[in-house]
C-alpha cells in the first residue's frame, strides 16, 4: 500500500510536519469519507479546515482552505497521516522525517543564497518550494499544483538508456505542465527539480549506455530545455539555473570520456538551433560544458 505521508513528507517543513502528527494524535482530524485513492477530511485549527487528497498517476492532488501559502500544511500532514493508518500503512518514524523532510523556514531562507551559489549542490527538496520563500507577499497566497518528483524512467544501471525513454519522460512532465493547477511561477523550482531528477537518472545509467546515444540524449535535453523548458516556467527567480548546471556537467563528463566521437557534430548542430534567440554566444559542446560552473 502505498504511504501517502512518506510522498508529501519531502515536500513538507520539519516543524509542519511535527505539528501535523500533534494533530493527528489529539484527534483532530474528522475523515468524512475515505477509499485507497482518495479522502476528505476536515481538521480543527484555529477553525476548521477542509482538506482533500487524491492519488493520481505517479502523484498526488492536495487541498487545504487555511490560509497557509508554503506548502504542505499541518493540517495536510495530519490527513496523510489518519488516511495512511486507516488503511493499515505506519507513520514515518523520527529518522524517515528528519532525512526527508525539508529545514525550518529561517534555515531556508539562510540558504537561498547557497542554493544558486552552488546549483550542483543544491538540495532539490528546498528547490521544489523555494519559491514560497522569495515571492512577494501578494503572491503566495495561490494554490498550485504538487508535481511527482520525478517523471516514470527506470533507474536500471544495467539496461541501457534509450533515447525514446527520455522522450516519454518529458511528455509527462509536459503533460504536467498542461494541468489546470500547474501555475508557471509556483511550479517552476518543481518543474526545475524534476528536471534535475532526470538529469541525475541520465547520469546514473550512463555508464552503460553507447557514447552516440548518451551523446543524443544529451542534445535532445538541451533542446528541450530552450524549446519547452523555458516556455513552461516562469524562471524570473533564477530557477532555471539548476538543472543548467547539471546539463553541463552530464556534457563535461561525456567530453571528457568521448572527446573524437563523431556524434559531436550533430550535437552541435542541434544545440545551436536550439539556442537561436536565447544565447547570445556561440553554442556548442564547449559552451554547455562550461555550464557545470554556473552560479547566480
Amino acid at each position: 500500500m502505498k504511504s501517502v505521508a512518506r510522498i508529501l513528507l519531502s515536500r513538507t517543513i520539519e516543524v509542519i510536519w511535527y505539528r501535523g502528527e500533534d494533530y493527528a494524535d489529539r484527534e483532530k482530524v474528522h475523515i468524512v469519507k475515505y477509499d485507497d485513492k482518495q479522502v476528505k477530511a476536515n481538521v480543527l485549527g484555529t477553525e476548521e479546515y477542509k482538506v482533500s487528497l487524491k492519488l493520481v498517476s505517479n502523484g498526488i492532488r492536495w487541498n487545504c482552505n487555511c490560509p497557509y501559502s508554503k506548502g504542505i500544511c499541518k493540517h495536510i500532514a495530519a490527513t496523510a497521516i489518519i488516511w495512511d493508518e486507516l488503511r493499515g500503512v505506519e507513520r514515518p518514524n523520527r529518522k524517515e522525517i528528519k532525512e526527508n523532510s525539508i529545514p525550518a523556514t529561517s534555515d531556508i531562507r539562510s540558504k537561498i543564497g547557497v542554493l544558486f551559489a552552488k546549483p550542483l549542490k543544491a538540495d532539490l527538496n528546498s528547490i521544489r518550494i523555494m519559491v514560497d520563500y522569495v515571492a512577494f507577499p501578494s503572491k503566495r497566497k495561490a494554490r498550485h499544483a504538487l508535481l511527482p518528483n520525478c517523471p516514470k524512467i527506470s533507474m536500471d544501471t544495467k539496461s541501457p538508456l534509450e533515447i525514446k525513454e527520455v522522450e516519454r519522460a518529458f511528455k509527462e512532465m509536459e503533460k504536467w505542465s498542461r494541468r489546470s493547477s500547474y501555475d508557471r511561477y509556483f511550479c517552476a523550482g518543481e518543474m526545475a527539480a524534476v528536471f534535475c531528477e532526470l538529469l541525475d537518472v541520465i547520469e546514473f545509467r550512463s555508464s552503460n549506455s553507447s557514447p552516440g546515444e548518451m551523446i543524443s540524449i544529451m542534445a535532445r535535453c538541451i533542446e528541450w530545455y530552450y524549446k519547452t523548458f523555458l516556455d513552461i516556467i516562469d524562471g524570473s527567480d533564477g530557477v532555471w539555473i539548476f538543472p543548467v548546471a547539471r546539463i553541463g556537467r552530464n556534457v563535461d563528463s561525456l567530453k571528457r570520456m568521448y572527446p573524437s566521437d563523431g556524434k559531436w557534430e550533430e550535437f552541435d548542430d542541434i544545440v545551436c538551433d536550439a539556442a537561436s534567440g536565447w544565447e547570445a554566444d556561440t553554442v556548442d559542446s564547449d559552451f554547455i560544458a562550461s555550464w557545470k560552473d554556473s552560479s547566480l
